[in-house]
């Protein structure tokens, strides 16, 4: 859930400042749930039989999604981002970021696209930089370096700022697939789980299965999830939380999933990085 925004101090480089951080574009989406539409990526027929064998066995098809997650061990992606947070609960989005993965150590790299975006860009490796975050701003802000020094701050500084629900380490389409898992079991039989067909995302992409999950609304505060995942690969494209009241409390998509990629230490070097500000140290682990 999302932790409410608040003024947060802290140092960098001896200077403190306070800061009330809003991040993203602001507004409503539209047109962001999946459609009936033809099929893509694969021929009709035999999206029909796979669209079939989903809806005998949804639960199984979840943890059949889940396992194959889990071998994804890296892979180049787009990201598109809506979230309600902050202090006002407003909703942010869509925020499209290009991203590297890597799962052994675990390695995140995102590359704001929107030009309006307060960041260009952020990484987090495993055991480097004593696990903190490294971001690169579009703009100066009060207590940050200036564009292109990167700062650090620890991982769930984006969290209580109220500029993202998750910490990095929650990034992900296994971390996506973990945490439907655990609210599905932990549910039991509470959770209604349906099988709702074949769609087609937004602006001519994919065709998707479409698995709904419903939970007590008196227990959850976000009681249902839109799962899509990818007729063609079996790889999650999206999802879509919902509150009671059908209001979106958080909705995150994944399109140009590429998982023929051979990616090194060198992809989750910030730019400036690569240009010699900073190199990358060793965590000091603590005893």
């Amino acid at each position: 859930m999302a932790r409410s925004a608040r003024a947060p101090s802290w140092t960098i480089g001896g200077l403190t400042a306070i800061i009330l951080l809003l991040a993203g574009c602001r507004g409503h989406p539209s047109g962001i749930e999946p459609q009936p539409g033809p099929v893509q990526g694969l021929p009709a027929a035999e999206a029909d039989a796979r669209a079939e064998a989903v809806r005998r066995d949804p639960a199984g098809y979840l943890q059949r999604v889940a396992y194959k997650c889990q071998g994804l061990g890296q892979c180049t992606l787009v990201f598109t981002r809506y979230e309600r947070r902050g202090l006002f609960q407003q909703l942010y989005g869509p925020e499209h970021m290009r991203c590297w993965f890597r799962r052994r150590p675990f390695s995140v790299r995102m590359q704001w696209l929107d030009k309006d975006s307060k960041y260009l860009e952020m990484a987090y490796v495993g055991g480097q930089y004593d696990n903190k975050v490294r971001f690169v701003t579009r703009r100066w802000s009060p207590g940050l370096l200036p564009p292109p020094g990167a700062n650090e701050v620890d991982l769930l500084a984006p969290v209580r700022w109220g500029e993202s629900k998750q910490a990095l380490t929650d990034f992900g389409l296994e971390r996506l697939m973990e945490r439907t898992l655990d609210s599905f079991r932990s549910a039991g039989r509470d959770v209604l789980l349906t099988y709702e067909g074949l769609r087609q995302l937004p602006a001519g992409g994919p065709t998707v299965h479409h698995l709904h999950l419903e939970y007590p609304a008196t227990r959850y505060k976000v009681p249902v999830q839109e799962l899509y995942v990818d007729v063609a690969t079996d790889l999650p494209a999206g999802t879509l939380l919902k509150r009671a009241s059908g209001q979106l409390d958080a909705g995150y998509f994944y399109t140009d999933i590429d998982t023929n990629v051979r990616l090194t230490d060198a992809d989750f070097l910030l730019e400036a990085e690569r240009g010699g500000i900073a190199k990358p140290r060793a965590a000091v682990q603590k005893r």
